[in-house]
């Protein structure tokens, strides 16, 4: 990705793009806290920024399969620029009410929905089927840098003043804009021989083959416990602990550092291992950190159980997303990688809903007990069901996962 100027070009947007929507995750649920809402308050507008892939992911990824990726990528960027700067201005003058709030988190959320249609269809372009799981590793670590890096600078930020932080937001997606429209007529390029089906059947791709219908529902379940993780971390900082937003920042840069492990760890794997193996793997290594973040006190031991914890989850939705993108044709890539990801959304969303609900009945440490418990069963459930679908791809009876 790093030799290619289109890989380069995929990179600095994804990092940039996911920056601004990173942000908007701790500053939306910041603002809503500071105005004396509930963590179930703030965990819905955590989780809002993922229902404009429940409404737009079949023209998104219809658009991703059949539109040119530059000007699709230029336009949504531009869009999102100028409804930041406008979230900027009036967070820096009049403020938002709770209503505008979760209305802001909604539209700049929905130009993720168009972005992700047209990266995944870009990067088939770029990566080869044998290439797809280190190169689709190393696009998410640019996502992971941004989308978990973007809450440790909004922490900052916050401290320097509101618009401030809602300039940042407009910056980073000009940036994207910029990076997207700079790589080459390649990004551009559809394949023509491929069929055509119908958003339907898109849509349903994903459960069409015993490979993707198995990872699509071990995605889901762990989409679930992940959305519930991430959504509980500043209510847990700030409430439970009561860190200032500098702290809050460090503790989630400690897990943007972390993460930055994630793509090496896979290249390696995938070199020795099935798909299905590292995928039981990292929901399994899900459930230390998830537990330590429920028992270990203060601000040192969260920080110290957060790091592993993000790094897991990183792991886990790359290999899932590259093991997806394998078994999917080229002339689908963007239809299917955004119905996947729609679905994955969808949990993330609910299991931030759950998240914040189980941390007002059971607090926050507990809630994450739950969480432990849940990518536990995960694991032991997907690795019969993966392996069962792995074998009969051996035998001959799908297609095989890899050229």
């Amino acid at each position: 990705m790093l030799r290619s100027r289109d890989g380069r070009a995929l990179l600095v947007t994804q990092a940039a793009h996911a920056l601004a929507q990173g942000m908007l995750t701790v500053i939306i649920p910041w603002l809503i806290l500071e105005q004396g809402g509930s963590a179930a308050q703030a965990a819905i507008g955590f989780a809002i920024t993922f229902v404009p892939f429940l409404l737009l992911a079949a023209p998104a990824g219809l658009a991703g399969d059949r539109w040119p990726r530059r000007p699709l990528l230029g336009a949504a960027l531009g869009t999102g620029t100028m409804l930041a700067v406008l979230l900027a201005i009036l967070l820096g003058t009049t403020g938002l009410a709770l209503p505008w709030l979760y209305a802001a988190a909604f539209l700049i959320g929905s130009v993720r929905v168009f972005v992700d249609a047209a990266m995944f269809g870009a990067l088939a372009t770029v990566a080869s089927r044998d290439e797809m799981m280190p190169a689709q590793a190393a696009l998410a670590q640019a996502f992971n840098l941004g989308y978990f890096g973007g809450p440790a600078i909004a922490g900052l930020a916050l401290v320097l003043g509101h618009g401030f932080a809602g300039a940042l937001v407009a910056g980073a997606l000009a940036v994207a804009a910029v990076a997207a429209v700079t790589g080459s007529r390649r990004l551009d390029e559809r394949d023509e021989a491929g069929p055509r089906p119908p958003i339907r059947r898109g849509l349903a791709f994903l459960f069409l083959s015993r490979d993707l219908r198995v990872l699509t529902i071990t995605a889901v379940a762990w989409s679930l416990a992940s959305g519930a993780a991430i959504s509980l971390a500043v209510p847990h900082l700030r409430n439970d602990l009561g860190v200032s937003g500098a702290a809050l920042a460090a503790v989630l840069g400690a897990g943007v550092a972390c993460m930055m492990l994630a793509t090496p760890i896979i290249t390696r794997l995938d070199r020795r291992h099935a798909d299905e193996t590292i995928i039981v793997l990292a929901c399994a290594a899900y459930v230390v950190p998830a537990l330590a973040m429920a028992l270990i006190p203060g601000v040192m031991g969260t920080a110290l159980a957060y790091a592993p914890l993000m790094l897991a989850n990183a792991v886990c939705a790359a290999t899932l997303m590259g093991a997806r993108a394998r078994r999917v044709p080229r002339s689908m890539q963007a239809l299917a990688g955004v119905a996947g990801r729609t679905l994955v959304m969808a949990g993330l969303a609910a299991g931030a809903a759950l998240g914040g609900i189980a941390a007002d009945l059971i607090g926050s440490r507990g809630a994450y007990a739950l969480v432990a418990v849940a990518l536990g069963i995960t694991a032991l459930a997907a690795r019969p069901a993966l392996v069962r679908v792995r074998e009969r791809r051996l035998r001959g009876h799908t297609a095989p996962a890899r050229t």
